[in-house]
Formats: structure tokens, sequence, C-alpha cells
């Protein structure tokens, strides 16, 4: 896929992801990394006496985390920084072995008042491999727009936006 620019893309465009299948090393490398003990994500052995769920889950913030890497097929190296997250919903846990996608959805967007640069609302709905939804989610990131001028310019556009 090639990546997109801020011009590029259009309201209400929407895209679909490659598919990602959660393995244990994910899991437990993204525990250790993040420090997190919840026996939720760590204990096989109290999920299969105590959990709803009778088995390990997937911590959400791996998931939101799958989910941005996935994004970045559509916009990439345009994008020059994340400025927020939306109200996060998780619907259903992922388990080890579960494949996620990916559905994204351009919800708003809008330029600044730097030309070189525009806003967009990422609304994100993750599925798993039953197309039943894992997580909602929505990203608001900051994307450089086609406008190609030189870098005086852009140095004098900051400065009257200021």
């Amino acid at each position: 896929m090639k990546y997109q620019t801020y011009d590029q893309i259009n309201l209400e465009d929407e895209f679909l992801s490659y598919g990602r299948t959660v393995t244990e090393a994910d899991i437990v490398q993204f525990t250790n990394l993040a420090g997190l003990k919840l026996p939720i994500f760590i204990d096989a052995e109290y999920c299969r006496l105590h959990s709803p769920f009778g088995q390990r889950i997937v911590p959400g913030l791996l998931i939101q985390a799958f989910a941005a890497g996935m994004m970045e097929e559509l916009i990439g190296p345009n994008t020059i920084a994340a400025l927020g997250f939306g109200e996060s919903r998780f619907s259903r846990p992922a388990l080890i072995g579960d494949t996620l996608r990916t559905h994204s959805r351009v919800a708003s967007k809008r330029l600044t008042s730097n030309p070189l640069r525009g806003i967009l609302v990422i609304a994100v709905r993750v599925v798993n491999q039953r197309q039943e939804t894992v997580l909602d989610c929505s990203y608001k990131l900051l994307v450089k727009t086609d406008n190609r001028t030189s870098k005086n310019n852009e140095k004098d556009v900051k400065e009257k936006s200021q």
C-alpha cells in the first residue's frame, strides 16, 4: 500500500489492514516490557481456575499497539505526531491465537494554521478472525499535507501563525 498524505485521504475513507495473529511470545514480551503483572495476562493456572475466559487474555494496551501498527501502512512516514486517543471500548477479550485486523475510517479531518499539516481523526475497530469486535477506539493524528513549500517558506508560515 502507498503511504498517503492528508490531501490524499478523504473524509469517510475506509481501510482494512492485514491480519496479525497474537502469539504467547507477544504477550510475554509486552507484559515484561510494560511491567504488567496481572494474573489475567501472565498466570495460565489462575485463569483456568478463576477467569471467566478460562485462559490468559491479551492486554488491551497491546491490542491498541497492534492497531496503531496496522494503521502505519495507511499513513506511515507522513505522520508527524499522535495528538491523542479517544475513548477505547473493549467488547470482548482477544486470546492467544486470535488473528486481529483493523477497520479504519476517517471520521474527521481539518487543516491546521500551518498549511504543511492537517489533523485526522481515525475511528478504529479491531476484529478477530470471526469478525467479532474486540476494540473500538479513535486516534487523532497530525499528518503532512501535499503542500510543497521550501524550508524557508515553512519557517515563514510558522512565524506568521504564532
